[in-house]
Protein backbone atom coordinates (compact mmCIF):
# COMPACT_ATOMS: atom_id res chain seq x y z
CA UNK A 1 0.00 0.00 0.00
CA UNK A 2 1.35 3.43 -0.98
CA UNK A 3 0.01 6.43 0.88
CA UNK A 4 2.01 8.91 -1.19
CA UNK A 5 2.97 8.24 -4.81
CA UNK A 6 5.64 9.74 -7.07
CA UNK A 7 6.93 12.44 -4.78
CA UNK A 8 10.03 14.46 -5.59
CA UNK A 9 10.76 16.45 -2.44
CA UNK A 10 14.22 17.93 -2.01
CA UNK A 11 14.75 16.68 1.54
CA UNK A 12 18.52 17.03 1.52
CA UNK A 13 18.29 20.59 0.27
CA UNK A 14 16.77 21.48 3.67
CA UNK A 15 19.34 19.60 5.72
CA UNK A 16 21.09 22.74 7.05
CA UNK A 17 17.80 23.99 8.52
CA UNK A 18 17.31 20.55 10.05
CA UNK A 19 20.80 20.71 11.58
CA UNK A 20 20.00 24.12 13.08
CA UNK A 21 16.66 22.91 14.49
CA UNK A 22 18.18 19.80 16.07
CA UNK A 23 21.13 21.73 17.50
CA UNK A 24 18.81 24.34 19.05
CA UNK A 25 16.60 21.75 20.77
CA UNK A 26 19.53 19.64 22.00
CA UNK A 27 21.42 22.67 23.37
CA UNK A 28 18.28 23.90 25.14
CA UNK A 29 17.88 20.44 26.65
CA UNK A 30 21.50 20.32 27.80
CA UNK A 31 21.21 23.73 29.47
CA UNK A 32 17.97 22.73 31.21
CA UNK A 33 19.54 19.45 32.30
CA UNK A 34 22.54 21.27 33.77
CA UNK A 35 20.31 23.74 35.64
CA UNK A 36 18.14 21.02 37.18
CA UNK A 37 21.12 18.93 38.26
CA UNK A 38 20.23 16.01 40.51
CA UNK A 39 16.52 16.74 40.07
CA UNK A 40 16.77 15.24 36.57
CA UNK A 41 16.82 11.71 37.98
CA UNK A 42 14.04 9.74 39.59
CA UNK A 43 13.98 7.73 42.79
CA UNK A 44 15.36 4.66 41.02
CA UNK A 45 18.63 6.49 40.33
CA UNK A 46 19.19 8.94 43.19
CA UNK A 47 17.54 7.03 46.02
CA UNK A 48 14.36 7.68 47.97
CA UNK A 49 11.48 6.11 49.86
CA UNK A 50 9.04 3.41 48.81
CA UNK A 51 5.77 3.15 50.74
CA UNK A 52 3.22 0.36 50.35
CA UNK A 53 -0.30 1.08 51.59
CA UNK A 54 -3.61 -0.74 51.65
CA UNK A 55 -7.11 0.71 51.75
CA UNK A 56 -10.13 -0.84 53.42
CA UNK A 57 -12.24 -0.29 50.32
CA UNK A 58 -11.35 -0.07 46.62
CA UNK A 59 -9.78 3.24 45.67
CA UNK A 60 -7.87 4.58 42.66
CA UNK A 61 -4.43 5.87 41.73
CA UNK A 62 -6.00 9.24 40.93
CA UNK A 63 -7.44 9.67 44.44
CA UNK A 64 -4.19 8.68 46.13
CA UNK A 65 -2.14 10.95 43.87
CA UNK A 66 -4.46 13.90 44.44
CA UNK A 67 -4.06 13.48 48.20
CA UNK A 68 -0.26 13.30 48.22
CA UNK A 69 0.07 16.16 45.71
CA UNK A 70 -0.63 18.55 48.60
CA UNK A 71 2.94 17.99 49.78
CA UNK A 72 4.27 19.64 46.58
CA UNK A 73 7.16 17.19 46.28
CA UNK A 74 9.31 17.20 43.16
CA UNK A 75 8.53 13.60 42.24
CA UNK A 76 5.92 11.15 43.46
CA UNK A 77 5.05 7.96 41.60
CA UNK A 78 1.86 6.11 42.59
CA UNK A 79 1.34 2.60 41.24
CA UNK A 80 -1.51 0.19 41.82
CA UNK A 81 -0.63 -3.37 42.86
CA UNK A 82 -2.88 -6.27 41.87
CA UNK A 83 -6.41 -6.03 40.55
CA UNK A 84 -8.39 -5.46 43.76
CA UNK A 85 -7.82 -1.65 43.70
CA UNK A 86 -6.83 -1.56 47.37
CA UNK A 87 -3.02 -1.91 47.26
CA UNK A 88 -0.69 0.92 46.19
CA UNK A 89 3.04 1.62 46.05
CA UNK A 90 4.23 5.20 46.43
CA UNK A 91 7.77 6.20 45.43
CA UNK A 92 8.97 9.55 46.73
CA UNK A 93 12.16 11.53 47.50
CA UNK A 94 14.24 10.58 50.57
CA UNK A 95 12.72 11.01 54.05
CA UNK A 96 9.20 11.66 52.81
CA UNK A 97 7.44 8.29 53.35
CA UNK A 98 6.21 9.08 56.85
CA UNK A 99 4.93 12.50 55.77
CA UNK A 100 2.96 10.83 52.99
CA UNK A 101 1.59 8.19 55.37
CA UNK A 102 0.50 10.90 57.83
CA UNK A 103 -1.12 12.92 55.07
CA UNK A 104 -3.06 9.93 53.72
CA UNK A 105 -4.23 9.05 57.23
CA UNK A 106 -5.42 12.62 57.69
CA UNK A 107 -7.07 12.71 54.27
CA UNK A 108 -8.89 9.36 54.34
CA UNK A 109 -9.03 8.56 58.06
CA UNK A 110 -6.99 6.12 60.21
CA UNK A 111 -9.50 3.31 59.67
CA UNK A 112 -9.27 3.51 55.88
CA UNK A 113 -5.51 3.53 55.20
CA UNK A 114 -3.04 0.94 56.43
CA UNK A 115 0.73 1.11 55.91
CA UNK A 116 1.80 -2.33 54.67
CA UNK A 117 5.51 -1.62 54.43
CA UNK A 118 8.21 0.97 53.96
CA UNK A 119 11.62 0.61 52.35
CA UNK A 120 14.42 2.76 51.05
CA UNK A 121 16.09 2.79 47.66
CA UNK A 122 19.68 3.48 48.65
CA UNK A 123 21.99 5.63 46.54
CA UNK A 124 24.40 2.70 46.14
CA UNK A 125 21.66 0.62 44.53
CA UNK A 126 20.80 3.56 42.31
CA UNK A 127 24.39 3.98 41.06
CA UNK A 128 24.51 0.28 40.20
CA UNK A 129 21.19 0.55 38.34
CA UNK A 130 22.43 3.58 36.40
CA UNK A 131 25.66 1.83 35.40
CA UNK A 132 23.76 -1.24 34.19
CA UNK A 133 21.43 0.92 32.11
CA UNK A 134 24.36 2.72 30.48
CA UNK A 135 26.17 -0.57 29.85
CA UNK A 136 23.09 -2.07 28.20
CA UNK A 137 22.75 0.98 25.97
CA UNK A 138 26.39 1.07 24.81
CA UNK A 139 26.50 -2.69 24.20
CA UNK A 140 23.39 -2.42 22.06
CA UNK A 141 24.80 0.58 20.21
CA UNK A 142 28.10 -1.20 19.53
CA UNK A 143 26.19 -4.20 18.19
CA UNK A 144 24.25 -1.96 15.81
CA UNK A 145 27.48 -0.33 14.62
CA UNK A 146 29.02 -3.71 13.79
CA UNK A 147 25.84 -4.96 12.07
CA UNK A 148 25.48 -1.93 9.81
CA UNK A 149 29.20 -1.95 8.98
CA UNK A 150 28.92 -5.57 7.84
CA UNK A 151 25.69 -5.04 5.93
CA UNK A 152 26.67 -1.72 4.32
CA UNK A 153 29.97 -0.06 5.21
CA UNK A 154 31.59 1.97 7.98
CA UNK A 155 30.40 5.39 6.72
CA UNK A 156 26.79 4.25 6.82
CA UNK A 157 27.22 2.70 10.26
CA UNK A 158 28.80 5.83 11.73
CA UNK A 159 26.08 8.15 10.40
CA UNK A 160 23.33 5.81 11.63
CA UNK A 161 24.94 5.66 15.08
CA UNK A 162 25.21 9.46 15.24
CA UNK A 163 21.53 9.66 14.31
CA UNK A 164 20.67 7.41 17.26
CA UNK A 165 22.65 9.67 19.60
CA UNK A 166 20.77 12.62 18.12
CA UNK A 167 17.41 10.96 18.79
CA UNK A 168 18.22 10.10 22.39
CA UNK A 169 19.64 13.54 23.19
CA UNK A 170 16.61 15.13 21.54
CA UNK A 171 14.13 13.03 23.54
CA UNK A 172 15.95 13.49 26.85
CA UNK A 173 16.18 17.24 26.23
CA UNK A 174 12.47 17.59 25.49
CA UNK A 175 11.46 15.42 28.45
CA UNK A 176 13.66 17.43 30.82
CA UNK A 177 12.29 20.73 29.48
CA UNK A 178 8.76 19.41 30.06
CA UNK A 179 9.64 18.71 33.69
CA UNK A 180 9.88 14.92 33.61
CA UNK A 181 12.55 12.98 35.47
CA UNK A 182 14.78 10.25 34.06
CA UNK A 183 13.81 6.92 35.61
CA UNK A 184 13.91 3.27 34.57
CA UNK A 185 10.80 3.68 32.41
CA UNK A 186 12.42 6.49 30.43
CA UNK A 187 15.56 4.37 29.99
CA UNK A 188 13.40 1.53 28.63
CA UNK A 189 11.73 4.00 26.25
CA UNK A 190 15.12 5.27 25.02
CA UNK A 191 16.31 1.74 24.22
CA UNK A 192 13.07 1.11 22.31
CA UNK A 193 13.49 4.37 20.40
CA UNK A 194 17.03 3.39 19.38
CA UNK A 195 15.72 0.14 17.87
CA UNK A 196 12.88 1.78 15.96
CA UNK A 197 15.06 4.64 14.71
CA UNK A 198 17.74 2.35 13.32
CA UNK A 199 15.06 0.32 11.54
CA UNK A 200 13.84 3.37 9.58
CA UNK A 201 17.41 4.33 8.76
CA UNK A 202 18.27 0.86 7.44
CA UNK A 203 15.22 0.88 5.15
CA UNK A 204 16.39 4.14 3.55
CA UNK A 205 20.01 2.97 3.37
CA UNK A 206 18.90 -0.26 1.69
CA UNK A 207 17.05 1.68 -0.99
CA UNK A 208 20.09 3.93 -1.45
CA UNK A 209 22.26 0.86 -2.04
CA UNK A 210 19.82 -0.51 -4.61
CA UNK A 211 19.74 2.82 -6.47
CA UNK A 212 23.52 3.13 -6.50
CA UNK A 213 23.97 -0.39 -7.84
CA UNK A 214 21.48 0.28 -10.62
CA UNK A 215 22.79 3.66 -11.82
CA UNK A 216 26.39 3.84 -10.56
CA UNK A 217 25.85 7.60 -10.45
CA UNK A 218 28.10 9.80 -8.29
CA UNK A 219 25.37 12.42 -7.78
CA UNK A 220 24.68 11.32 -4.23
CA UNK A 221 22.24 14.10 -3.37
CA UNK A 222 19.99 13.14 -6.26
CA UNK A 223 20.27 9.42 -5.50
CA UNK A 224 19.63 9.86 -1.79
CA UNK A 225 16.66 12.15 -2.36
CA UNK A 226 15.22 9.58 -4.75
CA UNK A 227 15.66 6.80 -2.17
CA UNK A 228 13.95 8.88 0.53
CA UNK A 229 11.02 9.69 -1.75
CA UNK A 230 10.65 6.06 -2.78
CA UNK A 231 10.43 4.92 0.85
CA UNK A 232 8.37 7.90 2.04
CA UNK A 233 5.03 6.08 1.91
CA UNK A 234 6.36 3.20 3.98
CA UNK A 235 7.99 5.59 6.46
CA UNK A 236 4.78 7.58 6.99
CA UNK A 237 2.56 4.52 7.34
CA UNK A 238 4.91 2.92 9.86
CA UNK A 239 5.22 6.16 11.79
CA UNK A 240 1.47 6.79 11.91
CA UNK A 241 0.57 3.30 13.13
CA UNK A 242 3.19 3.27 15.89
CA UNK A 243 2.39 6.81 17.04
CA UNK A 244 -1.35 6.05 17.21
CA UNK A 245 -0.70 3.11 19.52
CA UNK A 246 1.61 5.14 21.73
CA UNK A 247 -0.92 7.98 21.93
CA UNK A 248 -3.56 5.50 23.08
CA UNK A 249 -1.12 4.31 25.74
CA UNK A 250 -0.49 7.93 26.75
CA UNK A 251 -4.17 8.82 27.18
CA UNK A 252 -5.50 5.48 28.45
CA UNK A 253 -2.50 3.89 30.17
CA UNK A 254 -2.70 5.90 33.36
CA UNK A 255 -0.31 8.28 35.07
CA UNK A 256 2.32 5.62 35.79
CA UNK A 257 2.90 5.13 32.04
CA UNK A 258 2.57 8.79 31.05
CA UNK A 259 6.29 9.56 30.90
CA UNK A 260 7.13 6.28 29.16
CA UNK A 261 4.49 6.72 26.45
CA UNK A 262 5.33 10.41 25.91
CA UNK A 263 9.02 9.59 25.47
CA UNK A 264 8.11 6.90 22.94
CA UNK A 265 5.84 9.28 21.02
CA UNK A 266 8.51 11.98 20.80
CA UNK A 267 11.15 9.39 19.96
CA UNK A 268 9.21 7.77 17.14
CA UNK A 269 8.57 11.15 15.50
CA UNK A 270 12.19 12.25 15.93
CA UNK A 271 13.47 8.85 14.78
CA UNK A 272 11.59 9.17 11.49
CA UNK A 273 12.83 12.74 11.10
CA UNK A 274 16.46 11.81 11.85
CA UNK A 275 16.51 8.93 9.38
CA UNK A 276 16.00 11.53 6.64
CA UNK A 277 17.51 14.74 7.94
CA UNK A 278 20.34 13.45 10.13
CA UNK A 279 21.62 10.00 9.11
CA UNK A 280 21.26 10.47 5.36
CA UNK A 281 22.27 14.14 5.44
CA UNK A 282 25.43 13.42 7.44
CA UNK A 283 26.36 10.69 4.97
CA UNK A 284 26.04 13.12 2.05
CA UNK A 285 28.05 15.86 3.76
CA UNK A 286 30.76 13.42 4.85
CA UNK A 287 31.15 12.15 1.30
CA UNK A 288 31.21 15.66 -0.21
CA UNK A 289 33.81 16.98 2.26
CA UNK A 290 36.05 13.94 1.96
CA UNK A 291 35.42 13.28 -1.72
CA UNK A 292 34.96 9.64 -0.73
CA UNK A 293 33.30 7.28 -3.19
CA UNK A 294 30.89 4.94 -1.46
CA UNK A 295 31.56 1.29 -2.34
CA UNK A 296 28.19 -0.41 -2.65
Amino acid sequence: MELIKKTNFDFLGKRKWAYLFSLTVILAGIITFAIRGKSNFGVDFVGGDMLRIGTKAPSSVVHVRQAVSRLNLSEIVVQEVGSTHDQFIIKSPPNTAMKIAALLTEEFGPDFVEVKGRSEVSPSMSVSLRNRALMAFFIGLFGMLIYITIRFEFHFATCATLAIFHDLLFVVGVMVMLGYVIDTQIIAALLTIAGVSINDTIVIFDRIRESMRKTRSSNYIELFNQAINETLSRTILTGITTIIMVLLLFFLGGESLRGFSLALCIGFVVGTYSSIFVATSLLVDWQRKGSYKLRL
